[in-house]
């Protein structure tokens, strides 16, 4: 655990990266941080490294996100992972507000490289999975089903509806009953598509000269290759 997170504190966002996709891929096979009490904790794990890497907070977000967690794994404990709404809220609030962070860090960089790809991929990951998070707890609190189907939004089902939505597929399988999940849908489709346009225009930008130094003179090893004299 040490060495993950020694890694992570030097921006190893490419690391970060396969765990992020592998927590997805799970959850379509039933393996989802959304219901199981070890993988939201590691989701948690994840979202905080990612935000102390990216900001290095002072050490009570550590306390916080602790907290949320020991408070999401006692709601799934308590009211079965069918039922529980604290981890899926806990995830929604943290993963969209470390997308942001770690989005504002790619924007903020002089050059881009590995490391900022790797960084835009995961902030777009963690959009997704906050967005099923936020699904299920509608689906959970709403009064009514969060499906046109009356079905109960399975975790996998809401990670699977969210991507789909994130990425503007639009398969139309799973539809939202209510004009409140209609409106978060768009809202999710329209993120999706800005953060897509926003961050690709700005690594483009990033590897457009790959010869500009930083302040400061030192040459840029963002990407692997040296600044210009």
């Amino acid at each position: 655990m040490k060495a993950l997170l020694d890694a992570l504190r030097k921006e190893r966002y490419d690391l970060i990266l396969v765990v992020s996709v592998a927590i997805v891929v799970l959850s379509a096979f039933g393996v989802s941080a959304l219901s199981s009490a070890g993988g939201l904790v590691g989701l948690l794990l994840i979202v905080g490294t990612l935000i102390e890497s990216a900001e290095r907070p002072p050490r009570r977000l550590w306390l916080l996100l602790a907290a949320a967690a020991v408070a999401a794994v006692a709601d799934i404990a308590i009211a079965d992972a069918a039922d529980a709404v604290v981890g899926p809220a806990v995830l929604t609030l943290i993963g969209l507000a470390a997308a942001a962070v770690v989005t504002r860090q790619v924007l903020l960089r002089p050059f881009a490289g590995t490391t900022s790809i790797a960084a835009s991929a995961c902030a777009y990951l963690l959009i997704g999975y906050a967005f099923a998070s936020l699904y299920l707890v509608i689906d959970r609190v709403g009064g009514s089903a969060f499906l046109n189907s009356g079905e109960a939004l399975t975790p996998e089902s809401a990670v699977y509806f969210s991507f789909v939505t994130l990425t503007t597929l639009g398969f139309g399988d799973l539809t939202p009953s209510a004009d409140g999940g209609r409106v978060i849908v768009t809202l999710e489709a329209m993120a999706g598509v800005f953060y897509v346009a926003i961050a690709v225009a700005r690594l483009v930008t990033g590897f457009a000269a790959p010869s500009a130094e930083p302040p400061g003179g030192a040459p840029s090893q963002e990407g692997g290759e040296e600044g210009g004299p």
